[in-house]
């Protein structure tokens, strides 16, 4: 009896931090700040060859939003892009989501979670709308490395269908898989497949390569 539960405490010392990990994690308390910036690297996944590297700069932060400007290395090119704070976009350019384009994060985080959301897009400058559903998923948790450093981080599986308002028979299917890293309040990885009537036109991935903090 004394053996069998000395067997018994080990294990669980063994398996403690899993059970921690699996448990769900709520909202990180630290907020992102003026000047806190994100490096990545994004590159073609059929191809392996790169595609740009850009860096998300906090512009701007109030209650509701969190304002980016995302800068391309290399070329004259600067995006604004429009977050709430569990990072849904409210804009990106031209493109406004309403209520939001559900991209972000539904806290606590848990493996098995699931959300589902609804949203428009218009292009304020050729007018074009659509309308998208989604479904999300937590499916794992994983220990992911990048060249930013080693995260423990939630692997969210994004099912997206898009409809054109104007042509319904214009359709997309967009799977985008993202690796968010609580410790950090930031995305490390993304993948994203995007079909236009069942068609690839688009396979791309994102990983973090810096984090830059304002002092």
């Amino acid at each position: 009896m004394i053996w069998s539960g000395v067997v018994l405490f080990m294990g669980l010392l063994v398996l403690w931090p899993r059970m921690l990990l699996a448990q769900s994690v709520d909202r990180p308390s630290e907020e992102v700040r003026v000047g806190d910036a994100w490096v990545y690297d994004n590159k073609d996944v059929i191809t392996g060859l790169p595609i740009s590297t850009y860096t998300s700069v906090v512009a701007e932060v109030s209650p509701k939003e969190i304002v980016t400007n995302m800068v391309f290395r290399g070329r004259d090119d600067k995006r604004l892009v429009v977050f709430d704070h569990d990072w849904n976009r409210f804009i990106i350019n031209n493109n406004k989501f309403d209520p939001n384009d559900g991209t972000g994060v539904r806290w606590p985080l848990a493996v098995g979670k699931e959300w589902r959301s609804a949203y428009t897009t218009r292009n304020t400058q050729t007018g074009a709308n659509a309308k998208s559903s989604s479904l999300a998923k937590v499916v794992a948790q994983e220990t992911i490395t990048t060249p930013a450093g080693t995260f423990e981080t939630f692997k969210i599986d994004r099912q997206v269908k898009e409809y054109n308002t104007a042509d319904p028979s214009r359709y997309r299917d967009m799977q985008m898989v993202t690796w968010f890293a609580p410790q950090i309040n930031h995305v490390v990885r993304r993948t994203l497949i995007i079909k236009q009537e069942k068609r690839t036109v688009s396979n791309t991935a994102v990983e973090l390569i810096q984090i830059i903090k304002k002092q």
